[in-house]
């Protein structure tokens, strides 16, 4: 049996009570009886739980297992029909999906003039009379219903299936609540309307007018080319009505509703929107836009910190357009300056705290200079050689530091002077290629010091005689003068 067989299109083929059992996928199967009599020897038929435009939903028992289930009772159209069109499609996609969001197909039954859908029982009834009880929810249960139809959206259009019809009457509850119940096991259901394209995520579009009119997307509305994008305006449409209680726009006749739907301005002014929070309300704001190349996916609409409740993570434009208009707004109001200080600050202290911007101070090695470092007169370039060229003699330090002292308490003031070309000289020593020992014993050290000290005596006497000198040159001038 072919798909049109399941949506009774093809009503030549004799039927036979439960004779003529095909499989679909997902091991559903289409069962075809002789009368709706037949039906009723498999299932107790209960109570109604809805009507629609194609159908009415019964409540109902399997006979043999005792399993609650939803059956739709729809009158078989006539062939060639749209509705036998929207059927056939329903019936071909809820064969494919399997998601614990949207409504499960078990079993499809017809005879020459009803059809009838085996559902998943939700005794929850629909998402609109909850709604109408409770006037509206509180941000956490929009939360939860927002994450489970984006994430049922999400599975369907990576499967290339456009829902094109979410409404609040299409979005049905599994069990009943309590007052105090805050998360909502829901289900998308109704996939009349659904299309199956190609590539939808690059683009593919549909040309279709179809949906229902508040929930529409203004592209749809328009009689353009439009993609799975619409059905992300809808999850808008639905968010917003679940956080207020009302659609956001509102008009008395179709031409005033299709201009405010196509302007897109909403509002935040009723009563209720005073305990809703700014992130939500910029949610709205990404969801409701009305070129859909600036409006989120799904996908990015269920990674949203407000859906995944994440307060740490800043939500981010979902397009160029609105980061650059963000930045401006907040370079206008100061914003950005003091961002950019505060990060400046946090960089400054972070490099004066690092470790490794910091140089490690040890006390047995020399302090380190721009080109070479000078210990005693041993030249060692800074982080070169062994550890024995750059290691000084602490006791050598202290010994020669004292000794400098008393040479200098007996030398007098010209002692800093000769001090100084005592180092300059030592310089040009290295300069010229004096070359370092590298087994420098402490006898050896304790002679550089020692040379050290007697070098400068004789330093300051030959200075000494050299101004004696000068001074008796200058008196024999005088004289002969």
């Amino acid at each position: 049996m072919t798909q049109a067989d399941a949506s009774g299109l093809d009503s030549t083929q004799p039927a036979s009570a439960c004779t003529s059992k095909d499989k679909l996928e997902r091991n559903m199967t289409v069962v075809r009886l002789d009368s709706d009599d037949d039906l009723r020897n498999i299932y107790n038929f209960g109570g109604k739980l809805g009507q629609g435009s194609f159908g009415t939903v019964y409540e109902a028992i399997h006979i043999e297992t005792k399993t609650k289930w939803a059956i739709k009772e729809i009158c078989r159209p006539a062939p060639g029909s749209s509705e036998v069109e929207m059927l056939d499609n329903e019936i071909a996609i809820l064969q494919q999906v399997n998601h614990p969001h949207i409504i499960c197909l078990q079993e499809v039954y017809c005879t020459t003039k009803m059809m009838y859908l085996v559902t998943e029982l939700c005794e929850g009834g629909e998402l609109k009379q909850l709604l109408e009880q409770k006037k509206y929810f509180t941000e956490d249960e929009t939360r939860s219903v927002i994450h489970s139809i984006a994430d049922a959206v999400v599975y369907l259009h990576k499967r290339d299936i456009v829902h094109r019809d979410l409404k609040l009457e299409n979005i049905l509850l599994k069990n009943s609540l309590d007052e105090d119940d805050k998360i909502f096991n829901i289900k998308v259901s109704d996939f009349g309307l659904s299309a199956k394209t190609h590539d939808v995520w690059i683009g593919s579009t549909m040309t279709k007018t179809c949906g229902t009119l508040i929930y529409m997307a203004p592209e749809v509305m328009s009689s353009r080319s439009y993609t799975q994008l619409c059905d992300v305006w809808s999850i808008g449409i639905i968010m917003y009505m679940l956080l207020c209680g009302e659609p956001p726009f509102v008009s008395e006749s179709k031409k005033g509703l299709f201009e405010k739907i196509t302007k897109g301005k909403i509002k935040f002014t009723q009563p209720p929107w005073t305990r809703v929070s700014d992130a939500a309300k910029n949610l709205l704001a990404c969801l409701l836009k009305v070129d859909p190349a600036n409006r989120m996916s799904a996908h990015q609409l269920l990674e949203n910190p407000w859906i995944t409740g994440d307060t740490d993570v800043p939500a981010v434009p979902v397009n160029v357009l609105d980061m650059m208009r963000h930045y401006r707004e907040q370079e206008e109001s100061g914003t950005i300056q003091a961002t950019e200080q505060a990060a400046e600050t946090e960089t400054d202290s972070h490099h004066q705290n690092s470790p490794k911007q910091r140089p490690k101070r040890n006390n047995n090695f020399c302090t380190p200079s721009t080109s070479s470092n000078l210990c005693h007169g041993v030249k060692t370039k800074e982080g070169g050689g062994s550890p024995k060229q750059n290691k000084c003699n602490t006791s050598l330090d202290s010994d020669t530091q004292g000794q400098r002292r008393t040479t200098r308490s007996h030398a007098g003031p010209s002692t800093q002077t000769n001090t100084k070309q005592c180092r300059s000289q030592d310089k040009k020593d290295l300069s010229t290629g004096w070359r370092q020992s590298s087994d420098l014993s402490t006898a050896d050290d304790q002679k550089l010091s020692t040379s050290s000290k007697v070098q400068l005596m004789p330093t300051n006497q030959h200075n000494g005689s050299k101004t004696k000198k000068r001074s008796v040159l200058h008196r024999k001038t005088c004289k002969k003068n």
